[in-house]
């Protein structure tokens, strides 16, 4: 059975003196999701959103019927209503994975990410690929891979509940360490580091062929690398980024350079205790607390409606490049810190979503 898409449905530092850097050698692959297992593996969230979105997350059987998630050209498909307009709030997915982490090395291979096709197409949007524990802010937040409207780079942030002060040394020149509180003495905001390469985000993003995040989460530092797809990757990552195979080696994150974003604590952060069990959350949201929040301060998007939520409301077009397509993830970790079983908290051309609702048992 076909959908009208045609997509096949279901059924991201080393400091630069190294000695905060975990041994490479030390992590063994424990998990790699592709499109052969991704919906045994992870489970659809469609409660209220805690953001305050302009947004309607659907379950899994629903985002099947819709052709909201799926595979297409090997990859998984995750995508939002672009067809009809609506004042309740703008179908789409979240998904999280059912295994929890506490620290490790991950890998993700990313074809396309939810963009418009020019950087005025993103008003609305706030796409993000992060990890967070089971109580906000307790356990800590890693945000991987997010922005808002018109942004064309990504931002990298933490979130803690206690104290923790971060610098960013050794982080590649031009990421910026925006703010270095990373509690939530801090409001919403966290540790924020603002980079600014074009093609780590958004629309460049998708226009270099998207790329690969590694984020290495230690206990003594956390880092984040990004390679796009536009360029060689790194010879360490063209096995460790492949879906094929079970046993790949994981990188080595000596040989990658100067980490996209560094996380390095001061005595009062303690990582070992701010940040476990974390699930790995993919989502595509609209508006909402940063979104909206941004829209009047944003020259293009609020020349287009009064708000948001008018906007994303009665232009579904717009939305037609706001899917997510994963090649792969791998997870790997040290002995000792396996992941644990957890429950979850418009193109032009037609795009072939297939239907399989056996992944959805």
């Amino acid at each position: 059975m076909f959908a009208t898409r045609t997509i096949i449905c279901i059924g991201v530092v080393v400091l630069t003196a190294s000695l905060a850097q975990a041994a490479t050698s030390d992590y063994t692959l424990v998990d790699h999701f592709h499109s052969q297992n991704f919906f045994k593996e992870f489970e659809f969230f469609s409660q209220p959103d805690p953001t305050r979105g302009f947004v309607k997350y659907v379950d899994g059987a629903t985002a099947n019927r819709d052709g909201l998630a799926g595979y297409y050209q090997n990859a998984v498909y995750l995508g939002v209503d672009h067809t009809n307009t609506t004042t309740s709030g703008r179908p789409s997915t979240r998904v999280s994975s059912k295994k929890a982490y506490t620290k490790g090395l991950f890998v993700i291979d990313i074809a396309h990410m939810p963009a418009g096709k020019t950087d005025n197409g993103s008003c609305g949007l706030w796409p993000a690929l992060w990890t967070v524990g089971p109580e906000w802010p307790s356990s800590g937040e890693i945000d991987i891979l997010e922005g808002v409207n018109t942004r064309s780079s990504n931002v990298v942030t933490l979130h803690t509940k206690a104290e923790c002060m971060v610098t960013n040394t050794g982080a590649v020149k031009g990421s910026n360490l925006a703010t270095a509180d990373c509690s939530s003495g801090n409001g919403d905001v966290g540790c924020r580091q603002d980079t600014y390469a074009k093609n780590n985000y958004g629309a460049g993003f998708n226009e270099a062929g998207g790329g690969v995040y590694v984020v290495e989460w230690d206990t003594s530092v956390i880092n984040a690398w990004f390679f796009s797809h536009g360029a060689a990757l790194p010879a360490t990552l063209l096995s460790s980024s492949s879906n094929n195979g079970t046993a790949a080696p994981a990188p080595d994150t000596a040989s990658l350079g100067p980490p996209l974003a560094v996380f390095q604590p001061d005595e009062s952060c303690q990582l070992n205790q701010l940040f476990k069990d974390h699930n790995l959350i993919i989502n595509t949201d609209f508006c909402g607390g940063w979104g909206a929040n941004d829209w009047h301060d944003d020259e293009t998007c609020k020349k287009l409606a009064p708000n948001c939520e008018d906007y994303v409301g009665a232009n579904p077009e717009a939305f037609a490049e706001a899917y997510w397509l994963i090649n792969s993830i791998k997870v790997y970790q040290k002995a000792g810190n396996n992941g644990t079983a957890a429950g979850g908290a418009a193109m032009k051309k037609k795009r072939e979503v297939r239907q399989a609702l056996p992944f959805m048992a």
